[in-house]
């Protein structure tokens, strides 16, 4: 049980080093967000629709990749995490015979 809780405590760290480095690192992305709407405003006036498609799209593709991450990461540990419980079945039934 001791290897377990060590694995756990050092993913933990991990995974507050990785946040508090992304959110330390400046987003340059926020600069893009008055060049769209003025994209928009200038292709709204000569009734062009599809660069506002094309604009949605990109939202909807940005919205669902930390999705994709958080569900693989979430997936990924599941799997791991049922695997190890597997194994800890095995050795105690082995021990006990």
């Amino acid at each position: 049980m001791k290897v377990y809780s060590s694995r756990l405590r050092l993913g933990l760290w991990g995974l507050l080093l990785w946040i508090s480095v992304l959110t330390a690192v400046p987003q340059p992305v926020a600069a893009q967000c008055p060049m769209c709407k003025t994209s928009l405003e200038s292709n709204r006036k000569d009734d062009q629709t599809a660069v506002g498609k094309g604009i949605n799209k990109g939202i909807l593709y940005l919205l669902a990749m930390p999705f994709l991450l958080v569900g693989t990461v979430g997936g990924l540990y599941w799997h791991r995490q049922r695997r190890f419980e597997e194994n800890e079945e095995r050795r105690r039934r082995i021990l006990e015979n």
